[in-house]
């Protein structure tokens, strides 16, 4: 690879590096915006209480009652998931970026 070659590679890593810079930084202002009510009233408590030793156990039966699964835990799961994902691209483009010699820290 000459000179031209790895600078055109290195300037499309940077831009790569940089969407994928930006696509996590936006899922984490997703994530930060995240209701947990609004998801909880929407697709349900993912959680339920029983047994003599919760502090209240006369709200057992209405919290089973109201538990759904776990179907409410979903969107932050996809949140978190890609943002790994996000991580795992940035990390693999500071790789390759190495590997030709450009740090990027």
């Amino acid at each position: 690879m000459d000179d031209h070659e790895r600078a055109a590679e290195i300037d499309r890593l940077l831009q790569k590096l940089s969407e994928a810079a930006d696509q996590r930084a936006a899922l984490l202002i997703e994530a930060k915006a995240l209701n947990i009510g609004k998801v909880r009233d929407t697709l349900g408590n993912p959680f339920f209480y029983s047994g003599e030793h919760w502090e209240r156990p006369e709200n057992a039966d209405e919290s089973i009652a109201n538990f759904s699964g776990y179907t409410s835990h979903e969107p932050a799961l996809r949140l978190i998931r890609e943002i790994r994902r996000a991580d795992r691209e940035m990390n693999t483009i500071r790789e390759q970026l190495r590997h030709l010699g450009y740090t990027t820290e």
